[in-house]
């Protein structure tokens, strides 16, 4: 029986997750920035910013792929993103709305295998809004 590692199932969830698109990617990007910066208990606001950040480095980068398959259709995401970068949206305003709109998904889906609940709770708990406890430590990535 193969034995896998913590980091071969992280891999599994970002590679083959349903949510395989922008914000898993970004959502994965964020939780390693902020175990390598230190935190294991996240404030929802530093986790908004680094997703924020994260999101838009993103959508600026030659990689620049959109969330839906459908190009008019826009994201929670996209629409902040825009917003910030058009000037309707303040920095600190862009980060209060993705803590407040755009996490209800990808929080509670992130560690979804396809229909397999599974790997729930194994690199992050969440108090959603409050904040966010990391278990990646063991990553090593």
């Amino acid at each position: 029986m193969t034995k896998f590692e913590t980091k071969d199932y992280w891999k599994a969830l970002i590679l083959y997750g349903l949510n395989q698109a922008t914000y898993k990617i970004a959502l994965g990007k964020t939780l390693l920035n902020l175990c390598d910066q230190g935190y294991t208990d996240v404030p929802w606001d530093v986790l908004s910013k680094e997703f924020l950040q994260q999101y838009i480095h993103r959508l600026t980068t030659g990689e620049a792929l959109p969330q839906q398959s459908i190009p008019a259709r826009r994201t929670r995401m996209e629409q902040i993103v825009s917003a910030y970068k058009s000037d309707k949206l303040s920095f600190d305003g862009a980060i209060s709305e993705v803590g407040d709109t755009a996490f209800n998904d990808v929080i509670h889906r992130f560690h979804n295998l396809g229909r397999d609940e599974s790997f729930r709770g194994m690199f992050y708990r969440f108090e959603f809004g409050t904040s966010l406890i990391l278990l990646l430590r063991q990553l090593n990535m």
